[in-house]
C-alpha cells in the first residue's frame, strides 16, 4: 500500500529500497492475510484476528531465523551452541539493543553476496539490482519476484546462488543511483563499500583484529587479509568479509562475524517477551512446509504466492 505521493505505508522505509525488499514486504503482508483467513476459519473472533495472525507470523519468522537462516549463515554448531548455552559476550542491560558491531559491520556481510543481476521470473530477463530494481516506487509487474528462483524448493530447478562472502561488490553497488545516496559531492560516496567503511569509522568501531582478540580467536594474518600495502589493522566490516572467505570459502561467516550475528539474533529473540522462545519454547510451526519436520523461508514465501 502507498499514499498519494507513492510512499509505501510501512514502518521502515528501508523495506522499500529495492524490488527484493518491496517483494518481501508484500510477501509478509500476504502471509499475514493467509493466517487471518485460516484463523477465521478456525473460529477466532474478528476482534482477535489481526493480533493473533500477527503473532503467528512473527513466531514463524523467528523460527525461520533461528532454524533456517542462522544454521546456513554461521553453521549448525555455533547456532546450536548459542541456542543451548546462551551468549558469551552479548549481555544487554535493560532493553535489548542492536550493537554497532552488528549493525555497522557484521550484518553488512550481505552486501558482498549481491550478484550483478538476477532473473526474477521464469523465462524472463535478468535485472541489475541498481538501477533496474531501485525501489521507492510501485513495483512493476516485470519486477515481481518468483521466490522459487531465489530459494530452493523441492521439485523445482535449483535456485540462483548468491555470491560468496568475499569482500567484492558488483559494479551496481559501487555506483549507487542518486535515488539511494541523495546528492553527493564526492563520487566515492556513491560506493556502498566506501559508505560501509565510512559508517564503521564514524561509529568508532574497533578493528577486526581487536574483536578477534577479545573473542579469544586468532586474528587473520596479513597474507590471509590480502590487503596489499595496508599496514594498519583492518576495519571490522572488511575483516569479517575476508574472514568468511578464508575460513569457509565464502559460504558462511567466520569466527568473528558468526559469533556477533548469532549471539545478537538469538538473544534478541530470547529477550522478546512475546517471542516463542520466551512464552512457548516448545512451540513448532503450524503452517505447511515442503519437507515434514522443517519450516524454512521458502515455505513462508511460497505460501504467500
Amino acid at each position: 500500500p502507498r499514499n498519494q505521493q507513492g510512499i509505501a505505508l510501512i514502518a521502515d522505509p528501508r523495506n522499500d529500497v529495492h524490488a527484493f525488499m518491496t517483494g518481501l514486504q508484500l510477501a509478509f503482508i500476504r502471509a499475514h492475510n493467509h493466517l487471518v483467513d485460516r484463523l477465521r476459519a478456525d473460529g477466532v473472533p474478528d476482534s482477535d484476528l489481526f493480533e493473533d495472525a500477527r503473532l503467528a507470523l512473527v513466531w514463524h519468522y523467528q523460527w525461520v531465523i533461528l532454524h533456517d537462516f542462522l544454521p546456513i549463515l554461521v553453521g549448525d554448531e555455533l547456532t546450536n551452541t548459542v541456542l543451548t548455552d546462551g551468549p558469551r559476550f552479548y549481555h544487554p542491560e535493560g532493553e535489548p539493543f542492536i550493537p554497532v558491531e552488528f549493525a555497522d559491520a557484521a550484518y553488512r556481510y550481505g552486501h558482498s553476496q549481491i550478484k550483478a543481476d538476477y532473473q526474477l521470473q521464469k523465462g524472463g530477463p535478468s535485472f541489475a539490482v541498481f538501477p533496474d530494481l531501485a525501489g521507492f516506487r510501485t513495483l512493476a509487474p516485470e519486477h515481481s519476484v518468483d521466490w522459487r528462483l531465489l530459494f530452493d524448493v523441492p521439485g523445482q530447478p535449483s535456485a540462483q546462488r548468491a555470491k560468496p562472502i568475499d569482500g567484492q561488490l558488483p559494479a551496481s553497488l559501487i555506483r549507487l543511483p542518486e535515488s539511494i545516496t541523495g546528492a553527493v559531492e564526492v563520487n566515492a560516496y556513491r560506493s556502498l563499500a566506501a559508505r560501509d567503511l565510512q559508517r564503521g569509522q564514524g561509529t568508532g568501531l574497533p578493528s577486526g583484529e581487536a574483536v578477534a582478540r577479545a573473542l579469544g580467536t586468532t586474528p587473520l594474518t596479513r597474507k590471509e587479509l590480502a590487503l596489499g600495502d595496508w599496514d594498519s589493522e583492518t576495519p571490522l566490516w572488511l575483516y569479517i568479509l575476508r574472514e568468511a572467505a578464508v575460513q569457509s570459502g565464502g559460504d558462511r561467516l567466520g569466527a568473528v562475524g558468526g559469533r556477533i550475528v548469532a549471539e545478537v539474533l538469538v538473544e534478541i529473540v530470547r529477550q522478546d517477551p512475546e517471542s516463542y522462545l520466551s512464552s512457548n519454547p516448545s512451540w513448532r510451526p503450524t503452517l505447511p512446509s515442503h519437507a515434514p519436520g522443517t519450516f524454512k523461508i521458502r515455505d513462508l514465501l511460497v505460501l504467500a504466492d
